[in-house]
């Protein structure tokens, strides 16, 4: 990599760390970072599914038992996605992913111009491509 590509890499860089995508992406992930509600949720749901899955896995399962750390599981599942912080987290993610994604086909279309047509090697029905 030259000189040139590695400065314009680190601006670029730069300006989309100023992004507002980018810094509300932050905000958000520093609040599911510091929620230790969300987080005690998450990590009991963590060890329900390790139950789940060991008890699952025994010869003598104890259907009961399987159903009740089911709809634990599930109720954790529905408490966790449907808190504040963590909706507000998989939205800056969508949005984060999205901006990575035109960041991405920006320069991989300019990097390798025919990565912009997907046509399948079917000639008789292209328009173009030259």
């Amino acid at each position: 990599m030259n000189e040139t590509t590695r400065n314009a890499i680190l601006a670029l860089a730069d300006a989309i760390e100023q992004d507002e995508v980018v810094i509300n992406y932050k905000a958000a992930k520093e609040n599911f970072d510091n929620d230790d509600t969300l987080s005690t949720k998450i990590n009991e749901y963590t060890v329900q599914r390790m139950i789940f899955e060991k008890a699952a896995a025994d010869e003598n399962k104890d259907e009961e038992l399987l159903k009740q750390i089911d709809n634990r599981m599930k109720e954790l599942y529905e408490e966790v996605m449907a808190n504040p912080v963590m909706v507000a987290l998989a939205n800056a993610e969508n949005e984060l992913n999205e901006l990575l994604n035109v960041l991405n086909s920006e320069i991989q279309s300019r990097v390798i111009p025919e990565s912009q047509h997907s046509c399948g090697g079917d000639c008789s029905a292209c328009g173009g491509c030259h």
